[in-house]
């Protein structure tokens, strides 16, 4: 038996046609619906993604006493369950808080695994010198205000680097 595990970020199901949406086209997600197991219930323990990810890892609800942050060395997790069952584990993800500080320790409990860079704030390109006009013209004057904050180490910042990853990302795949 083989079996893949899929998490979306804020994906609402009633934009999927195979869940009886009509505003876009989800060819990709009808193909999956028709050689799947579709779920209609779903009850969720913490609503922020990585508490809800240790939840689903380890089984485990665990927002009421803990916030966000990785998986600890006493965690079982499924992917490594798996593993230790001689079913291999492969991750592909775009979700870069597994490798941020404070969110790590997921990736590693898979066999192998792919990162697909530049997601959200992802550090993944740098530019030293931003065409900070150029950026200023496709977001809204708060989030792009202040040249100082490439250099902070504010939450601001972010927003620079999503702008500069957005210059790299020509098309999705």
């Amino acid at each position: 038996m083989k079996t893949v595990f899929l998490l979306f970020d804020s994906l609402n199901k009633r934009m999927l046609n195979s869940y009886g949406g009509k505003y876009i086209e989800t060819p990709n997600f009808n193909r999956l619906a028709k050689k799947s197991v579709q779920f209609n219930n779903h009850y969720i323990g913490s609503m922020p993604c990585m508490p809800a990810r240790r939840d689903m890892h380890s089984g485990r609800l665990s927002f009421l006493h803990r916030l966000w942050g990785p998986l600890e060395p006493f965690d079982n997790s499924f992917p490594e369950i798996l593993r230790q069952n001689q079913t291999y584990t492969h991750l592909i993800t775009d979700h870069y808080h597994y490798f941020e500080d404070g969110g790590a320790t997921y990736h590693n409990r898979f066999n192998s695994w792919d990162f697909i860079r530049g997601q959200e704030m992802d550090p993944w390109k740098a530019m030293v010198q931003p065409p900070l006009e150029k950026l200023r013209e496709k977001y809204h004057k708060l989030q792009l205000n202040d040249p100082a904050l490439l250099r902070s180490n504010s939450d601001a910042r972010k927003y620079y680097q999503y702008a500069i990853n957005s210059e790299f990302i020509k098309e999705e795949k």
